[in-house]
């Protein structure tokens, strides 16, 4: 059975991770940005890939361990272009992210999140990995921020599993269409 490779996160109306100095506020201020059904997915995820500006600001600003990717039932590998020791949780590589997908994909384990931003979902975009997006969209627009995605020299398709509300957020769930 291959692991799927799942995008799980928050952007604003104009397809911002976060503002140009790694603000949240935005999101947080967001009602019912804590109704969406994080804990559920958490429960399908045992590995968290993200770079390492995401991994400082989730280790700096939140204490939910539920989100948090410190989390001691996820295994966290962070993207950095200065690897060091971690410790039995955290693995920090610069390991390109399409290897690491390819190869944990094909290991035992329950899902694998992308966490953050277009660093580590381009490439695994380009090379056509990533299984399902869940993107919320919180109704503010940044008007210049970190964006989720940039260029891609080809299209990707994806198809609409499920739409839902959680008070002033929109949740799609895409899945990736395969070619046969």
């Amino acid at each position: 059975m291959i692991r799927k490779v799942q995008f799980y996160g928050a952007v604003s109306i104009d397809g911002c991770l976060a503002t140009k100095d790694n603000r949240l506020d935005w999101l947080f201020k967001t009602a019912g940005a804590n109704d969406a059904p994080t804990e559920a997915f958490m429960q399908q995820v045992d590995t968290a890939i993200m770079g390492r500006h995401t991994y400082e600001y989730t280790m700096e600003q939140t204490t939910d361990q539920l989100i948090n990717p410190y989390n001691p039932a996820t295994h966290n590998i962070v993207m950095t272009s200065h690897p060091h020791t971690g410790d039995e949780r955290t693995q920090f590589t610069n390991t390109p992210v399409t290897k690491i997908v390819e190869d944990l994909r094909h290991t035992a384990g329950k899902n694998i999140w992308i966490v953050g931003g277009a660093g580590v979902l381009m490439p695994l975009l380009a090379a056509d990995l990533v299984d399902e997006l869940y993107i919320q969209i919180a109704p503010v627009i940044l008007g210049d921020g970190i964006p989720l995605f940039k260029a891609i020299d080809q299209q990707q398709r994806f198809e609409l599993v499920d739409t839902n509300r959680y008070g002033q957020l929109a949740e799609v769930h895409y899945q990736r269409l395969t070619t046969e």
